[in-house]
């Protein structure tokens, strides 16, 4: 179900069973996260809420939510298609604010407060997605979001630059047109396509790139042979020429001078065992480095930054918001700020 119905909806539904008004409230630019802004009134009182809408609240993506609206929770209403019973506890239990597409809620503020918890949930609540919220489809949104202009070249250079079939690539733009994320436009005449919803595309590409794709990525844990080689790991960078590139909190240090990395992640295209050598790892399943598989084609890179060392910003930031430290999430922030907005 796209995100869009989830919302409207949940809100229909709501306002039916309770005779309470909730409604979205237009705004120009959305602070944060944040998918929408709704207000909720009964009678003279009322309240508005930051809006985050989910399908499916999975135990995967829980605490990337929770770390999201840590801040401010009280400030926040979770629209989803469908929560687990123990989420929902988890949530009502941290006094967060949740609303189900069958109207099953929890909701108190500025004195309201809304409990439902017997209204049936269809048996067909899983969405019925198609291959662009798995591994080809992630890896195509991640070139489009990079570089949406990629939407009006030829669908072989898509192919090439996502790293996927090229029999895939029309499919894939279906899928984002059927979801709202991609229209027609008409500029003198000519058709083309237009990224819309860019924000909440990439919200969910976030979540779904570290519960889905990175696991199916990754070569193994290792550890540094000494303390120099840890301490000194950016002058291993400039010899490895498009060898290997740093991701999470190592690229972040590097595009944002703001953090001192304790955990290093390293993309490479090539073997292990030549990274082994030349940073000078040695195998520890509970090392401080990993090693995952490159899944975009490093020409994408010519798009972005300078520094082509480290892999694209989106990919840096998608490691670290869903950090449960704190500085981790600050740096996204200002990656997010420095290169995505």
């Amino acid at each position: 179900m796209r995100e869009r119905d989830i919302l409207e909806q949940a809100i229909r539904q709501f306002n039916s069973i309770t005779g309470a008004v909730l409604q979205e409230l237009p705004v120009k630019k959305l602070v944060g996260r944040a998918d929408a802004v709704a207000e909720l009134r009964l009678g003279k009182m009322k309240t508005r809420f930051w809006v985050e809408i989910k399908n499916e609240i999975r135990e995967q993506n829980l605490h990337g939510i929770l770390n999201q609206i840590k801040q401010n929770p009280g400030e926040w209403l979770l629209i989803c298609q469908y929560i687990p019973k123990p989420i929902k506890e988890e949530l009502k239990h941290r006094a967060i604010n949740y609303l189900e597409t069958a109207g099953n809620c929890f909701i108190r503020k500025d004195g309201l407060f809304f409990y439902i918890n017997d209204k049936a949930v269809t048996k067909h609540r899983q969405p019925k997605e198609g291959k662009l919220w798995k591994q080809a489809g992630l890896k195509f949104l991640f070139g489009i979001l990079i570089k949406p202009e990629l939407l009006n070249t030829p669908y072989r250079a898509i192919a090439e630059i996502t790293t996927v079939a090229l029999g895939n690539i029309g499919p894939f733009i279906e899928e984002l047109k059927e979801e709202g994320y991609v229209k027609d436009g008409v500029d003198n005449g000519k058709t083309f396509l237009l990224l819309e919803n860019k924000e909440m595309l990439r919200n969910k590409w976030v979540e779904l790139f570290n519960a889905v794709l990175k696991p199916k990525l990754k070569q193994g844990r290792f550890r540094f042979l000494n303390k120099n080689d840890l301490q000194n790991w950016q002058e291993a960078t400039a010899a490895v020429n498009g060898k290997f590139y740093w991701g999470g909190e190592p690229a972040a240090a590097l595009l944002t001078n703001y953090l001192h990395p304790e955990f290093f992640t390293i993309y490479t295209k090539g073997p292990k065992t030549d990274i082994m050598k030349h940073l000078r790892l040695v195998p520890d399943k509970n090392g401080n480095v990993e090693i995952v598989d490159i899944f975009w084609n490093p020409i994408i890179l010519d798009y972005l930054t300078k520094n082509k060392h480290t892999v694209p910003p989106l990919l840096a930031y998608a490691e670290l918001i869903t950090s449960l430290d704190s500085r981790n999430r600050e740096t996204a922030e200002r990656i997010k700020q420095k290169y995505l907005d």
